[in-house]
């Protein structure tokens, strides 16, 4: 379903807009996987699969951006902490720049299309405008002319 197109032809969000959010929360602090897809399920990622999950973790490892251990300090089975390395800092950075970049881009794209839509209504404002003074201009003419009789 993610992968499903709109009407017009798009797709939904970047394909792998999930990465930057699991290394932006783990640049708070490290996580659990667990305690990551709650927080991701919280941000909007409802249909977040947890194999599907937790294989990105182990490919986020073994591209160097997450560091995971062992946590045994809790009771029960122990879990996987996952840290955020700097290689994931550096990447995260490049991917917020980025983004900034493609927000910057998408202003510029509404201010356009605004203008544009502003540009076409004008002329119909304007008429809706006209034929209200009219319409106003004849219930004042109709009133007076009651008033008369």
């Amino acid at each position: 379903m993610a992968n499903e197109k709109t009407p017009g032809g798009l797709t939904g969000a970047p394909k792998n807009f999930l990465l930057p959010y699991i290394l932006l929360l783990l640049s708070r602090m490290p996580a659990h996987g667990y305690d990551l897809m709650q927080q991701l399920t919280s941000l909007g990622f409802l249909t977040l699969d947890q194999g599907n999950f937790y294989r990105t973790m182990r490919q986020l490892e073994k591209d160097n951006y997450v560091n995971s251990e062992w946590d045994t300090t809790s009771s029960g089975p122990a879990k996987r902490l996952y840290s955020l390395t700097d290689i994931g800092e550096q990447y995260l950075q490049q991917y917020a720049d980025e983004m900034q970049r493609y927000q910057s881009m998408l202003s510029q794209f509404f201010n356009m299309y605004s203008a544009m839509f502003d540009l076409y209504m004008l002329p119909v404002r304007k008429a809706g405008t006209h034929a209200e003074k009219h319409k106003q201009t004849n219930r004042s003419d109709q009133d007076e002319s009651e008033r008369e009789s």
